[in-house]
């Protein structure tokens, strides 16, 4: 028989074991609760010939099996984040050898969990992008082409060059006061770092990358305020997303 870890994909409080229980987590492994002290830690056993610190070196190389285990982990922790109020998600691949041994590592995080649960209790994550609109020449510029000579190519090339680049430092002073903008509604902010063209796949870059903890109860207000922010900032395209469990301000440092 192969042997077998402890996969943990979050930890909250007074989650309902048996709609727990109901969820299919990685490996296709039944989801299960175990609990330390007052915490409740969502789990389910995996197999270590797939999840071992061994084949993990290999897996993680593999693109499929990194989507699908990270689909996986996500779903679990977001339905087990519609069943309280505070869940502090865990990082994808997180394994002990046994419930024991992940117990014990809950108890030496203790002291760090049930701060961050008392941080995000009521709370999601909203993201906020703000992507820079791609501008067209104007007719003047158009005309402006076809340089007469060396000297006036020179200049004219010069030209665009300082203006992309006051154009992109307008840009991003726009972006921080987007930010500044959006923070009285929210509890917590974090800036992230802008994301690949190759992972958005937009052709346009992103000028501000940010994730927002928000009270639950002024999902809306924020929402609204995100509405607003679009037509007073008319170079962004500004993509709002969420509600999602708090990833970005209750994952530990230390798993």
């Amino acid at each position: 028989m192969s042997e077998t870890g402890t996969y943990v994909y979050a930890v909250g409080r007074h989650l309902d074991e048996e709609l727990l229980t109901r969820l299919v987590g990685v490996g296709d492994a039944p989801v299960r609760m175990i609990s330390h002290r007052d915490l409740d830690i969502v789990v389910s056993t995996v197999d270590l010939d797939e999840f071992g610190e061994t084949a993990l070196r290999t897996n993680l190389e593999s693109l499929p099996w990194v989507e699908k285990t990270a689909r996986r982990h996500d779903e679990i922790v977001r339905r087990a984040a519609a069943l309280t109020t505070a869940l502090a998600p865990f990082r994808l691949v997180t394994i002990y050898r046994s419930d024991d041994a992940a117990r014990a590592r809950i108890e030496e995080l203790y002291d760090d969990l049930t701060p961050a649960l008392d941080r995000i209790d009521r709370r999601s994550e909203w993201s906020v992008k703000a992507f820079n609109r791609m501008r067209t020449p104007t007719p003047a510029a158009v005309e402006a082409e076809a340089p007469s000579s060396g000297v006036a190519y020179l200049q004219r090339r010069r030209a665009e060059l300082r203006s992309r680049q006051e154009v992109a430092a307008d840009q991003e002073m726009l972006a921080e006061q987007l930010l500044r903008d959006l923070v009285p509604a929210t509890a917590a902010t974090r800036r992230l770092a802008p994301q690949d063209q190759r992972l958005t796949g937009r052709a346009e870059s992103m000028a501000l990358n940010a994730a927002f903890l928000v009270d639950d109860d002024r999902s809306t207000e924020f929402f609204e305020l995100v509405n607003e922010l679009r037509s007073r900032y008319p170079s962004f395209d500004v993509e709002l997303d969420g509600p999602w469990p708090p990833y970005s301000f209750a994952v530990l440092d230390k798993p």
